[in-house]
């Protein structure tokens, strides 16, 4: 009996910790309860800490965007001084010569087409080609079978030649870049130089390229070719007409690299 008496007082003794680990668990949870509610919270305080971090990040943002950021601790501060009245952010937004960027690249290409639709005009050629403003630039579209090359023919006309020279004297003092796009109709080639479309298609932008490379002088790292055979039709392959209009070569001056760039 004394044996077995004095191993219950040793199991109790120690598990004794136990109750000491939970009082102080206990104590230190009534702490915070009474530092809790001791404390208050300011809202005023609360909505200007708010207001300025909405102002701060939505600032940094749209600079980050414009590839102006220049990081958090260069704005304003995220709490507002009392009597201070938090204002817009100030955001300063690059501009090229007036407007937006957007706007300015609208109205140099419309500005080019117009130059150009008044140089072919002036030599008689303004029915013979086609000028569109598009979203990457402005578009001179050579048709082929009027003014251009024969049948899965590469070899320039004489009013081809011309019209080429008349963009090229318009074009050659821009930096722009330009592509050279050649296309054809959804018909198969059969015998001829030329082993498919998009060869024939290739081998016509090349023909345009050179034409305003060795006579017109436009630089050669403005210049490059692309061959898209059959694959963009402006119209469907459905009638003669139309096939007629899908066989073509387009000269596209695109948006200058500054424009690009925004």
């Amino acid at each position: 009996m004394g044996k077995r008496a004095q191993g219950e007082a040793e199991a109790e003794n120690a598990e004794r910790w136990l109750l000491t680990y939970a009082d102080m668990i206990t104590l230190l949870l009534a702490l915070f309860v009474v530092l809790f509610a001791m404390s208050s919270i300011s809202q005023k305080k609360f909505d200007e800490f708010k207001t300025g971090l909405l102002q701060t990040f939505s600032q940094m943002q749209l600079q980050s965007a414009l590839k102006g950021g220049t990081g958090l601790l260069q704005h304003r501060a995220l709490v507002t001084h009392p009597g201070v009245t938090p204002g817009p952010p100030q955001i300063s937004i690059p501009q090229t010569g007036s407007g937006t960027p957007a706007t300015t690249t609208s109205q140099a290409n419309n500005q080019l087409a117009a130059e150009l639709k008044a140089a072919l005009a002036k030599a008689n050629l303004a029915s013979d080609v086609q000028v569109v403003v598009e979203t990457r630039g402005v578009v001179v579209r050579l048709l082929s079978d009027k003014v251009f090359f024969d049948t899965d023919s590469a070899s320039l006309g004489a009013v081809g030649r011309e019209v080429i020279n008349v963009i090229g004297s318009v074009v050659k003092s821009l930096p722009n870049d330009i592509v050279v796009e050649g296309y054809t109709d959804s018909a198969p080639i059969v015998g001829g130089p030329f082993s498919s479309n998009f060869e024939l298609s290739a081998v016509r932008a090349v023909t345009v390229l050179e034409q305003l490379m060795r006579t017109d002088g436009v630089s050669a790292d403005r210049l490059s070719a692309t061959g898209f055979g059959a694959t963009h039709p402006i119209v469907p392959n459905s009638t003669p007409a139309n096939m007629a209009l899908n066989r073509r070569v387009d000269v596209v001056i695109l948006n200058s690299k500054a424009s690009n760039r925004l």
